[in-house]
């Protein structure tokens, strides 16, 4: 359980550092991306490490849909909403211990809600410093599922044309929380006028500048999937989501083909660390799911519109 809250937690703490980097320019975006995998067989395991139950994971495609609308902007405050919306087309075939898992699953998944931001702008100690506050309210085909929320601040230490470093921590909100406070440090480096890094917690990349619209990339990111269920089991809660964590390694493309319109383009091999299956909205574990290494191939394409300079 420590090794799924420590990676879920850096995810949180990734969606902390993009509010960071993000161009405060933008008023709208919305994006849209989808997935592919191939099969791969999965265990399903106890608590205490015993093998339950086995088979094959049917994957269909994977897709999510983000949009972020800036509500307003007065000086240094600033508040946005950001629904979501997640599709998942996965049907696992259970080939041995089907008595002993107990439950079976649907193919089809929808996971949905929203995210309330609020942004302040101050100094500290001659520093720049950003004061975030974040509330997500979690939704699925059975209703309301569960809520959470973030707290933190970070102090750009440098921030140039070429460099930026941010120091900070955040303060983690919600039922499922076992330890709520961490660090948090960004790095950005631009070598020249085509060589660049970012490194954060969750996703770091090196990127390469081939034209003034296509920009290639190599790195690896935090991918986690989650979808809520209604188990029917004795013995399991009456509203559960399985947590899945993986790393993704791969080569990624983005081409701006115009300026409000951008595409990207991923491949290459996803890695699972870790599944759960927990009471909605709680830390409890019931099971562990192990998946195998597997290729990925994704397409994502944005829109945005962003504030004309003055």
């Amino acid at each position: 359980m420590r090794h799924l809250l420590f990676y879920i937690t850096f995810f949180s703490l990734s969606i902390f550092a993009h509010a960071q980097l993000s161009d405060p320019r933008e008023k709208f975006s919305l994006s849209a991306e989808v997935e592919g995998g191939t099969n791969t067989d999965f265990k399903w395991k106890s608590t205490s490490g015993d093998e339950l139950a086995g088979g094959r994971m049917k994957h269909g495609v994977n897709v999510k849909v983000r949009s972020s609308v800036q509500l307003f902007r007065v000086k240094n405050l600033s508040a946005s909403l950001s629904p979501f919306y997640n599709y998942s087309n996965q049907d696992p075939r259970v080939e041995w211990g089907a008595e002993n898992l107990g439950f079976t699953l649907p193919p089809d998944h929808h996971h949905y809600g929203g995210t309330l931001t609020l942004n302040y702008q101050m100094k500290a100690f001659g520093k720049p410093l950003t004061l975030i506050g974040m509330g997500t309210g979690n939704f699925s085909q059975y209703g309301y599922e569960n809520a959470s929320g973030m707290l933190g601040g970070m102090v750009a230490i440098t921030r140039n044309q070429r460099t930026y470093l941010g120091l900070g921590a955040i303060y983690l909100l919600g039922t499922s929380v076992s330890w709520p406070l961490y660090p948090l440090i960004v790095y950005t480096h631009r070598f020249d006028d085509r060589w660049s890094i970012q490194c954060m917690e969750t996703n770091n990349y090196l990127y390469y500048q081939a034209t003034p619209r296509m920009k290639y990339s190599v790195g690896m990111e935090l991918d986690t999937y989650k979808f809520y269920f209604r188990p029917k089991t004795v013995g399991l809660p009456e509203k559960a989501v399985i947590s899945q964590v993986s790393e993704r390694f791969g080569l990624f493309a983005d081409w701006q083909a115009t300026r409000e319109l951008s595409f990207n383009l991923g491949v290459g091999a996803t890695v699972p660390f870790y599944g759960r299956l927990r009471r909605s909205g709680y830390r409890h574990n019931y099971m562990t799911l192990r998946d195998h290494v597997k290729p990925f191939v994704k397409m994502r394409v944005k829109y945005s519109l962003t504030r004309s300079p003055k």
